[in-house]
């Protein structure tokens, strides 16, 4: 079973509030684009779960695909013989969800493979344990609206658009970026809702401020997009990928060319959004 696993941006983010067990609430908005990572998985003679990834990468219980087989072994009651090989497009700690998508996919693949013991309500529930990003990938919809710690979707149409992404050398811990977000009363009063214009929304993220306060590149990156011609441009999660969005390709890769020799020490690649 070969799987592609997209990459997801955030075209909006916004903290409404935290919760006593310290987990802070969204109002966000996930779109896939097309970036991927490749998942193998084969059933195994030998009984365990064999993970081959690529050597940056912990290839046992602190990788969130391994989790995601152990977890859903566990909840299934399947003896555990797969061998799950994991290739990497997508950078990590880019803000831009590749080990989510990785999990997610592994839950939905196992559960096809082994004739789909769980249901979707108990794939969303163990989805939702491995990481606040997990239940969205699990969607066949390209796009949705999250709620709650973002477990809580609702799929909505977007516009067709191109995206420059610039990942910088450096990657934004998301436990940091969450943990140095000030959250005042302006944030916990505002109410959105959902069903509001979602160009009206689109292109703010509150957790820009800790991190260019710490990363001040981000910054640079974002005017340099503008500069380029971007509709607009932006971190995506808690970074530290930035993004400049286009209406085609042809903007896009002109932009990427214009700014690329300004970005010396980062990865630029085009996508578009996925559906």
């Amino acid at each position: 079973m070969f799987i592609t696993t997209p990459a997801k941006l955030n075209l909006f983010l916004f903290i409404t509030g935290k919760r006593e067990d310290g987990y802070h609430l969204l109002f966000t908005l996930f779109q896939k684009i097309s970036l991927f990572d490749t998942l193998e998985i084969v059933k195994s003679a030998s009984q365990g779960i064999h993970l081959t990834c690529p050597p940056w990468l912990d290839s046992g219980k602190d990788n969130l695909v391994y989790q995601a087989a152990e977890t859903f072994f566990e909840a299934s009651g399947i003896t555990p013989s797969v061998q799950i090989t994991l290739e990497k497009d997508i950078p990590a700690g880019g803000g831009l969800g590749g080990g989510s998508s990785d999990a997610a996919a592994t839950l939905k693949g196992l559960n096809s493979m082994f004739n789909s013991p769980l249901s979707k309500a108990t794939l969303h529930r163990l989805a939702s344990a491995l990481g606040a990003d997990c239940p969205f990938f699990l969607l066949d919809e390209p796009a949705a609206i999250g709620t709650g710690t973002g477990e809580i979707l609702e799929p909505v149409t977007t516009e067709k658009r191109w995206f420059v992404l610039v990942m910088p050398d450096f990657g934004v811990n998301t436990a940091w970026a969450y943990k140095n977000f000030k959250l005042t009363t302006r944030h916990q009063d505002t109410i959105f809702d959902a069903r509001a214009p979602l160009d009206a929304l689109l292109w703010n993220n509150d957790l820009e401020q800790p991190v260019m306060e710490k990363y001040p590149e981000i910054g640079k990156i974002k005017e340099l997009l503008r500069d380029a011609g971007a509709e607009a441009a932006m971190m995506t999660g808690s970074g530290s990928t930035v993004f400049g969005v286009f209406s085609s390709e042809k903007a896009a890769r002109a932009a990427m060319d214009n700014v690329k020799d300004r970005l010396p020490n980062a990865s630029l690649r085009i996508a578009e959004t996925l559906g």
